[in-house]
This record gives C-alpha cells, sequence and structure tokens, in this order.
C-alpha cells in the first residue's frame, strides 16, 4: 500500500460518511497531505455527468477510496496522484475553461459535494 494509502476498513469508513462530512474530510486530507487522487489511465482522467448535466471532475483524498469506488470497472484505469499545488496552478485554469466543476469524494449511490472552480479554490484559501 502506497504510504499515503489508508487501510481497506478506514477506507470503508469513510465511505459510509455523508456527503457534506466526506467533502469536509477531503479538504482537511488535501491541506495535511498535500495530494488528491484522480480516477484513469495513462491518456485519460475520468469526467461524470451528473443530473443536471454538469460535467464533473471526481476527487478523492486517498487512493483507497477512488479504488473502492471504481475497482474492476476497466483494465488499465487506477487512482492518480495529483499534487495540491499542480491542481490549483494547471488544473482549476483548465477546468474553469472547460466550464467543468469538482465532484469531492463521490460514493456510488450517495450524494457528493459538487463545487465550482471558484468555489474549490476559495475552500482551499
Amino acid at each position: 500500500m502506497a504510504p499515503d494509502d489508508i487501510s481497506r476498513a478506514e477506507a470503508d469508513r469513510l465511505r459510509r460518511l455523508d456527503g457534506p462530512a466526506r467533502a469536509a474530510r477531503t479538504f482537511e486530507v488535501l491541506a495535511d497531505r498535500g495530494v488528491l487522487w484522480v480516477w484513469g489511465d495513462e491518456d485519460e482522467v475520468l469526467f461524470t455527468e451528473d443530473a443536471k448535466r454538469r460535467t464533473l471532475l471526481p476527487i478523492w483524498p486517498h487512493a483507497a477510496v477512488a479504488r473502492l469506488e471504481h475497482e474492476g470497472e476497466v483494465d488499465g484505469e487506477r487512482p492518480m496522484k495529483i499534487p495540491v499545488t499542480v491542481f490549483l496552478t494547471e488544473w482549476l485554469p483548465q477546468l474553469a475553461e472547460d466550464d467543468a466543476d469538482i465532484s469531492i469524494f463521490p460514493v456510488e449511490e450517495r450524494g457528493a459535494a459538487v463545487l465550482t472552480v471558484e468555489e474549490f479554490r476559495a475552500r482551499m484559501g
């Protein structure tokens, strides 16, 4: 397991939190560890769409929770580590240009906090 990963039991516990608690935990981890996780492969990062037809980039605070969300779906896909500084300086401008929002720690069939690029930047301080 990667040093910035967590146990399966802890990942399961975090996944059971409600949306606001998962979002709060995500921002705590981002501030503490300085990294976030997205899902994809060497060519692409996974984006989703919500019921309002908004394009969303799902992010997770730990590789383990991202892996539990997508494990076994597509060969070659995996959690991808992004330093928060890189996310803020390179990814956020591109997301804004693409009119995409950010889904914070989504868990299948449970609501996730969705933030605009501006809201995400404000939460990061």
